[in-house]
């Protein structure tokens, strides 16, 4: 699970730069611990009941209901009074400022929201610098520039020289994904029913990622798992060429056995210097629906 923002023994800041970031990061816990990531949980909405993101309810636990059960879920990003509570817990813990990396503000509310906090807490810690950058990605890619955020953090950096390595490392990450099926964005209303039908009749997989504006949009579309599969990794091979310290992060949102594969796969063409399957994002999962599986980089 990821690290939560309640406890304050958890932080001893000593005048660095806190490094906050969202759910739909997916920075896995061990790591948030380690940086001293704080983690702010969007929240998923089904029926009546909310949940907070990998505290109230894992990634399976929600594919798997919206397979058996048929839910239809939304998705809401932190709160105004969310921010404000993780901003002065980083605070009040000692950090000589703060900067917090959201997912894509073309995709979430969020960066505007966290956007109204700080000259709230600027009021109340005048001495105390808080920057936002919108990362413009989603997923473990917006994971790895909250992560070398922090690293750099660690090693004494100021604000203004981690803002620039975020923003640098933006440049180096990205992530591609495709869709088990149609239905869901057809569902939420984001793709005509007769490209839905179409789709589902050739066994389309459409294949996406989110560009430099911050928007998801599709970049080819092909037919059967395996061939999807195999377009993810040629896609992130022409990205990756020749760079040094190739990380890898395969996604996935309930299909294990294509992640697997995905995995091996990426091994034998790209030979990173690490690797490893981490849960999808319900913030994105809930729009693509179970199945969805994604492959992100990042390079030095």
């Amino acid at each position: 699970m990821h690290m939560t923002t309640h406890s304050l023994s958890q932080y001893i800041d000593d005048g660095k730069v806190a490094v906050v970031t969202d759910s739909v990061a997916q920075v896995p816990a061990t790591v948030a611990g380690e940086l001293g990531i704080s983690v702010v949980p969007f929240s998923v909405l089904v029926e009546d009941a909310t949940f907070r993101d990998e505290v109230d309810i894992t990634p399976t636990e929600l594919y798997q209901r919206m397979r058996t059960e048929g839910i239809l879920p939304r998705t809401s990003h932190p709160s105004l009074g969310e921010y404000l509570q993780v901003f002065r817990e980083r605070l009040q813990a000692g950090a000589g400022s703060i900067l917090y990396l959201p997912v894509s503000g073309k995709l979430s509310g969020a960066y505007d929201t966290a956007l109204e906090a700080v000259p709230m807490i600027r009021e109340e810690y005048p001495d105390r610098e808080i920057g936002v950058f919108d990362t413009r990605t989603a997923t473990i890619a917006q994971g790895f520039i909250a992560i070398e955020a922090a690293q750099a953090s660690c090693r004494g950096a100021a604000l203004g020289q981690v803002m620039d390595i975020a923003k640098d490392v933006r440049t180096r990450t990205g992530f591609v994904a495709t869709l088990d099926t149609l239905e869901y964005l057809a569902r939420g209303g984001r793709i005509g029913k007769l490209a839905y039908m179409l789709g589902s009749m050739i066994d389309v997989k459409p294949i996406l990622n989110i560009g430099d504006d911050g928007l998801v949009a599709p970049i080819a579309r092909v037919r059967g798992a395996g061939r999807s599969l195999e377009k993810m990794v040629a896609w992130v091979a022409e990205r990756v060429a020749g760079k040094p310290g190739l990380r890898l992060a395969v996604m996935e949102g309930d299909a294990p056995d294509q992640a697997a594969r995905l995995r091996d796969l990426a091994l034998q063409e790209l030979q990173p210097d690490e690797i490893f399957i981490t849960s999808m994002t319900p913030v994105i999962g809930v729009h693509a629906g179970p199945g969805i599986i994604g492959l992100a980089y990042y390079h030095e």
